[in-house]
């Protein structure tokens, strides 16, 4: 029988061993966080880093291709892979996080037959953590090119349905972008004088039907070699000239310009 003057012993906790219990669960978790977002953006780099790498190569060997026979024989994956991992030879966050550095970047899915270049990067990022048995992220990337010939006698306009350029209101077509007829030369003239002007072809000035509809009593107009009317407003729609690409095969009834197609021909 326990006396009144004896006192019940009082229940202890360890408060101590309780924040060490949570610490020691929470804090590797936390840290386990931080950690996989921070290689988030390290991945983002390593996939822009191999993704430039990708574009350059596959860019160079689309025009290498002018350079080689048809069958492209000298165009292997040999060549593509050296050019590949010269791109990336500077690219530190590639060998620090890719499995095997730049060597462990594989090329083998890559395809070089038909009009395109087909180039394909697989290959595995290390995760910096053993979690949950995770060691390693499969990666693989693609860029797709078209591969560039060059330019034959076909496609010169030679015989062959070659791109050519037409003004929206010409009546030929050039072979030419920067042929000097398609480039409107705007200069000024004296109202009077351009009564007796003619143009390039021999044709007189007339007026122009969206500009000089009434007569604004300017003693100044613009002109050009080309044209056969006058504007009383040089940002008149008529002195701007709109070209369109088109087919040879779709010219029609238009000749062939007298300037530019004789300097092709030669």
């Amino acid at each position: 029988m326990i006396s009144a003057s004896q006192k019940e012993t009082p229940r202890y906790i360890c408060f101590s061993g309780v924040f060490t219990l949570e610490a020691a669960v929470v804090l590797p978790l936390a840290a386990c966080f931080f950690v996989s977002i921070l290689f988030f953006f390290r991945v983002m780099q390593v996939q822009l880093e191999v993704q430039k790498a990708l574009d350059d190569t596959g860019r160079m060997i689309s025009v290498y291709y002018n350079k080689v026979p048809e069958n492209g024989k000298f165009v292997d994956k040999a060549v593509v892979k050296g050019l590949f991992l010269k791109k990336l030879a500077e690219r530190n966050v590639v060998k620090k996080y890719v499995k095997g550095g730049i060597a462990g970047i594989s090329l083998s899915g890559s395809d070089l037959s038909g009009m395109e270049v087909n180039l394909e990067a697989a290959y595995q990022i290390r995760f910096p953590l053993r979690l949950l048995g995770l060691l390693n992220i499969n990666m693989v990337q693609r860029i797709d090119c078209r591969k560039w010939t060059g330019w034959g006698a076909d496609q010169e306009g030679l015989g062959g349905d070659a791109w050519v350029y037409v003004a929206e209101t010409g009546k030929v077509y050039h072979l030419v972008e920067n042929c000097t007829h398609l480039k409107l030369s705007v200069r000024q003239a004296d109202i009077q004088a351009v009564f007796i002007m003619q143009n390039e072809n021999g044709a007189k000035y007339q007026k122009c039907t969206l500009c000089a509809k009434k007569d604004s009593g300017q003693k100044q107009v613009y002109i050009t070699r080309q044209g056969d009317r006058y504007h009383f407003n040089l940002k008149c729609r008529g002195l701007k000239r709109t070209i369109f690409r088109i087919r040879q095969s779709e010219t029609g009834q238009l000749k062939v310009c007298s300037k530019c197609g004789v300097e092709v021909m030669r």
